[in-house]
């Protein structure tokens, strides 16, 4: 039993672990890429209002 209890304890951590880190790398992907901003970020919005202006002046 206590061999079984260690191993669901320690699975359990290392499966965290994993997934803690395979989460930081994909997060550290998308945040290198060049892509458009969030529209809830202040520069996203000003980026999305200065596109709009520039189609609307066109």
């Amino acid at each position: 039993m206590d061999i079984a209890l260690g191993f669901l304890t320690f699975g359990t951590l290392g499966f965290v672990a994993v997934f803690g880190y395979l989460s930081h790398r994909a997060m550290e992907e998308m945040r290198n890429q060049p892509g458009p901003k969030s529209a809830l970020s202040r520069d996203g919005a000003a980026e999305r209002r200065a596109k709009l202006q520039a189609r609307e002046s066109s």
